[in-house]
């Protein structure tokens, strides 16, 4: 049974000069709105849904649309096609799910970079200022990768009452996360019966380029 512990709308607003880093909760779902850039094709969105689970190392993510992600719209039999995507990520493998046709692929593992998230990734972030985002006060970080990666939270002080409000990839990435739950369905990590570390994905795809760079 899924609770709801808490709505974005009545987060309380406890602002602090430097707050501590924010702390994922170990299990959670959430809901979200993602927004796409690319010069070729301009602004393209979808929804989905981000399940959790750090104590069980699983999770799992689900687009309406995967066209634009880029690994489930990259995927040599599926370039640019628009069809939901799952991103599952169970014992350290990454699988790339279509359930429309029950296709599945194995993209890559945790010693490729394809792994978990730990609940504590956004240490050492750089803290950059209060702002309203999403209609609620929230600290926004940026955890430095390839590109900016900006990442807002409610701004409360404690990180472990904090709740995830967007992630954005600097430039063409932004994922507005909506309510969340401490808890995920039954099952929900279960791989399909057609994934299989046999079926890697194709060779046009980004998973085939990640393999390779572990390389």
């Amino acid at each position: 049974m899924w609770i709801l512990l808490i709505t974005l709308g009545l987060a309380s607003a406890s602002l602090e000069a430097t707050p501590q880093y924010p702390l994922w909760p170990n299990v959670f779902t959430q809901t979200f709105n993602e927004t796409l850039y690319y010069p070729e094709f301009g602004n393209q969105t979808t929804t989905g849904t981000y399940y959790y689970d750090w104590t069980n190392q699983m999770y799992r993510i689900d687009r309406a649309n995967g066209r634009f992600d880029r690994y489930c719209g990259l995927v040599g039999f599926r370039v640019l096609t628009n069809a939901p995507c799952s991103h599952i990520v169970v014992g350290g493998n990454r699988f790339l799910y279509y359930p429309n046709d029950g296709t599945c692929c194995f993209c890559c593992n945790a010693a490729q970079g394809c792994g978990m998230l730990k609940p504590t990734w956004l240490d050492n972030a750089t803290f950059i200022d209060t702002e309203v985002h999403m209609g609620v006060q929230a600290y926004k970080w940026n955890k430095q990768g390839l590109q900016n990666n900006f990442y807002f939270e409610t701004a409360v002080a404690s990180p472990s009452s904090r709740v995830m409000l967007g992630i954005y990839q600097e430039p063409n990435d932004l994922m507005d996360f909506h309510k969340i739950t401490y808890s995920v369905p039954s099952g929900i990590f279960d791989l399909p019966k057609t994934c299989s570390l046999k079926t890697v994905c194709p060779e046009i795809s980004t998973c085939t380029a990640v393999r390779n760079a572990s390389n």
